[in-house]
């Protein structure tokens, strides 16, 4: 848009323009009108000049009378205007002259004109006039007697022309200041009234309402500043009567405020009381939970002992009648208390390292037995790019699994149940993985699903009394997602099962150690006989990760030939006639509910079996398999310390470890846990958690800092469900936790993780224990190797020493170097050097007579010596 002038410049230029533009028309009319007017003077007085001179010199040509006419010339040159005169014969002879030369001679006068010429020079005029003789009589012709050539000079013109300039640009200029005057003046005065009109408004505008706007004149101005002072007279009426009922509205108000501060007082008294009561609540909830699981540990544990021994056909019903409902009480109070830590706010978040597919390997396998009894078929299929580790909670992971897949099983009378695993890198160092839990149960609706999520509720009321439960499984899952930061949801529809994802965003672990070196299989073929389609894409799923060519059939008899044969029974047909067909050496995976002994042909798995099971089967071979099973696992030679306050649960703990063949020790607190420690080294140790005088994390605290159990694995077991601060647990040297009551396939879940499954047999005389060498360094073969290596390569310096140290009865230097052996012994398999050196430091710290200890220690460094004497550890780790 063009920009506008201002008024003040508006009346500038429509004030100056106009009358300059005038004044300048007029003064160039006048001037040239004037000089063309005494130009036409000058002419008419030049042409009567030059016909009387004309007039003049005809008798003085006729008379011939040259004096005269040189006397004439002489005399009209005396005028200003004359240049220059002369006066020639008829035939242009030049008779007189006066002044410059004449032009004529280059003037061509034709003879038979007698009219005057003029001829208009740059400078001034010329003017050729003919002289004429009189005539005699009437009848004679005149004819030219001669010429008059007169030159005239405008010079004298130019000086007035130059003075009527010089007046009209007088003129010009006297009018400009004129105007310049005048409209300077009519701006000063718009600009007095306009500067007088801003402040009023900018008073206005800044609220200022003491002044009147005056403008002396009597104009339009004027009447403006009469309506901007009524403007303002108005404003001030309106804001004092706002000011009135801001007034009143204060009074008002602060009286609201008063009633509002003393109920805000009244509130936060009642929170206060309300928040006190909630912590009450949730710790009496808490400590109730705790005291009744204890009691129900001891319900369960011994109606399991019943279960086992012999019973009347009314005495086992009564039995599983209470075993199961102490179970189904059970769930319920692990349901309240996970509620009452989510609404109290002390659920504790511990972030480490977590395998995801051993972790959901782990809790498929814990509720196998529950998917058993509906026949439903477990499948696992993890993405291919996901990450093998993350840092997260591992426990409540695998709390938020458990629930899901506890919740699928509930609701699914046939079928499967398929976790799949998904992710989507956000950059290197994080990941989203998503968890999908798909069933073929009864499936929900769109309101249904509403309302899954909210606390006490179910998606029908027919549901808690068909299926049991208190509604608040979902809610602790929703609540601990949500706290890692994730979100969960659900797509289902009525008949049609349902599925429930989370998401989680997570740190992507590169410091995880890996259990096997699973590459060492690519390349290899491996023929699979399934005729489940979820077991089928499970187990192609992983063989593909594992770079294996992997070769489907669902018919026995077309089975090709392969580097290894994988056979699944789904329990349908009979496995004796899947074997008839079999005719090569293969890994037999069977449903839960079957268990079968390996053989020198074959490898028995049971479904879910976990992969590191199933590599090692197809790795390994028989050989390194171990054959035994979590129902009748044994572990000879093994023992374990079992520290209780609560008798019930060191006699339900023992009847279950004696089962197992394994040797029990009891404490009932933790100074006689320590004293036993000190005095014997033992295989695991199960620390009650609640104990008087010193509870089970000091215990362990004590227990990691002196005697002959610093490195002994130490499992947690509380009435609690989880620990309230799982990083106090880890920092203690807890390895482990779980929660009370434990079965007995929990238990030997928990051996198989902790303890070596291989015979005891005088494990502590043993030079050198390869299974513990790999199992400290994460069955890393040529790790294990290294580290021995480097332990047995010093141990002649440091046996030397040794002996000299003890000699000089320097005990100081004794305790350091063998607090050297000690660290190198953690991170090697020399269990009868470790526990001489153990010993030792017990000896020297009570500050006791130590040479027996000391020679026992030589023996086993001796001992080692001649082990490595005798064996190439090369060819030790390959095998």
């Amino acid at each position: 848009m063009r920009a506008r002038l201002g008024i003040r410049k508006l009346i500038l230029v429509m004030g100056l323009l106009p009358i300059l533009t005038l004044s300048l028309a007029l003064s160039t009319y006048l001037i040239f009108s004037q000089v063309n007017e005494l130009r036409k003077l000058m002419t008419e007085r030049a042409k009567t000049s030059s016909e009387q001179l004309a007039i003049l010199a005809e008798h003085l040509l006729a008379d011939d009378h040259q004096d005269t006419l040189a006397h004439i010339t002489t005399t009209a040159l005396e005028e200003s205007a004359v240049k220059a005169i002369a006066i020639y014969s008829a035939d242009l002879q030049l008779i007189s002259q006066a002044g410059p030369k004449s032009k004529v001679s280059v003037v061509t006068i034709p003879s038979n004109d007698h009219k005057p010429q003029y001829q208009f020079l740059d400078d001034g005029l010329l003017i050729i006039q003919p002289v004429m003789a009189s005539p005699h009589n009437i009848q004679t012709n005149t004819h030219v007697i001669g010429w008059v050539v007169i030159q005239y000079d405008w010079r004298h013109l130019k000086t007035q022309q130059y003075q009527t300039l010089f007046m009209g640009t007088i003129f010009f200029v006297f009018a400009f200041f004129m105007c310049v005057s005048l409209t300077s003046y009519i701006n000063q005065s718009l600009a007095t009234d306009l500067s007088t009109l801003r402040l009023t408004i900018r008073r206005m505008a800044t609220g200022s309402r003491n002044f009147h706007a005056h403008i002396p004149e009597n104009n339009e101005f004027n009447e403006l500043a009469e309506e901007l002072n009524q403007l303002n007279n108005a404003h001030k009426k309106e804001l004092q009567e706002l000011q009135r009922s801001i007034e009143q509205t204060n009074i008002d108000l602060r009286e609201t405020l008063e009633t509002v501060e003393v109920q805000n007082i009244e509130l936060d008294l009642a929170r206060r009381e309300a928040v006190n009561a909630s912590r009450i609540k949730s710790e009496f909830l808490a400590n109730t939970s705790h005291e009744i699981r204890t009691p129900l540990s001891g319900i369960i544990g011994f109606s399991k002992i019943l279960l086992k021994s012999e019973l009347e056909i009314r005495q086992r019903d009564a039995v599983e009648t209470i075993h199961n409902s102490a179970n189904n009480l059970l769930t319920i109070i692990n349901d309240i208390l996970d509620f009452s830590k989510l609404e109290a706010g002390k659920l504790v978040l511990d972030n480490s390292p977590v395998n995801l597919r051993e972790t959901v390997e782990d809790t498929l396998q814990l509720l196998a037995p529950s998917a058993s009894e509906n026949n439903l078929e477990f499948g696992l299929v993890i993405e291919h790019d996901t990450p093998d580790a993350v840092i997260t909670d591992g426990l409540r992971l695998k709390q938020i699994l458990t629930n899901l897949i506890s919740n699928a099983i509930k609701f699914t009378a046939a079928g499967h149940i398929k976790v799949s695993i998904l992710s989507k890198i956000i950059n290197e160092q994080e990941v989203k993985i998503t968890f999908q839990i798909s069933d073929t149960g009864i499936g929900l609706s769109r309101e249904q699903q509403q309302v899954i999520f909210k606390d006490f509720s179910q998606a029908d009321a027919s549901i808690t009394r068909q299926y049991g439960g208190t509604g608040l499984g979902l809610v602790i899952v929703k609540g601990i997602i949500e706290q890692m930061g994730g979100d969960i949801g659900i797509d289902s529809s009525p008949g049609q099962g349902a599925t429930f994802w989370f998401t989680l965003t997570l740190t992507i672990s590169n410091s995880a150690i890996s259990l096997r070196d699973f590459s060492a299989l690519k390349g290899k073929s491996l023929a699979l006989y399934d005729r489940s389609e979820l077991s089928t894409q499970t187990l192609s799923s992983l063989f593909s990760n594992w770079g294996l060519d992997v070769h489907h059939t669902t018919n026995i008899s077309e089975l090709p030939t392969a580097d290894y044969y994988v056979i699944c029974s789904d329990g349908a047909t009979e496995l004796s006639n899947l074997l008839t067909d079999i005719h090569h050496p293969a890994i037999i995976i069977t449903p839960y509910t079957e268990q079968h002994s390996s053989d020198n042909e074959h490898i028995y798995l049971s479904k879910p079996v976990a992969h590191v099971k199933l590599f090692d089967a197809l790795h390994k071979g028989l050989q390194h398999h171990s054959l035994t099973s979590p129902e009748t696992a044994k572990f000879p030679n093994t023992a374990i310390l079992v520290v209780d306050d609560n008798p019930s649960n060191l006699h339900i703990l023992g009847n279950f470890l004696t089962d197992m063949s394994i040797s029990t020790f009891f404490a009932q607190n933790g100074a006689e846990a320590l004293q036993q420690c000190r005095e014997k080294h033992f295989d695991l140790i199960f620390m009650d958690i609640q104990m008087p005088h010193m509870d089970g994390i000091e215990t362990s605290k004590q227990i990691r800092s002196d005697g002959l159990n610093i490195n002994t694995p130490i499992i947690a077991l509380s009435a609690y469900l989880s620990p309230d601060n799982p990083s106090q647990l880890r920092n203690a040297g807890i390895n482990d936790y779980f929660s009370k009551p434990i079965s007995e396939p929990q238990l030997a879940t928990l051996l198989s993780h902790h303890l070596n499954l291989e015979q005891r047999d005088e494990y502590d005389e043993r030079p050198v224990d390869i299974a513990e060498c790999l199992r400290l360094t994460k069955h890393r073969p040529k790790l294990a190797s290294e580290m021995l290596s480097m332990l047995l390569n010093t141990l002649p310096k440091n046996r030397k020493d040794i002996i000299l140290a003890f000699q000089t009865a320097n005990l100081t230097e004794v305790a350091t170097l063998n607090h050297t052996l000690k660290g190198a012994c953690c991170y090697t398999g020399t269990p009868a050097l470790k526990r001489r050196v153990l010993e030792l430091e017990q000896s020297l710290n009570k500050k006791l007579d130590s040479e027996t200890e000391i020679d026992a220690l030589i023996n086993a460094i001796d001992a080692l010596l001649a082990w490595r004497d005798e064996h190439d550890l090369d060819i030790v780790f390959e095998t």
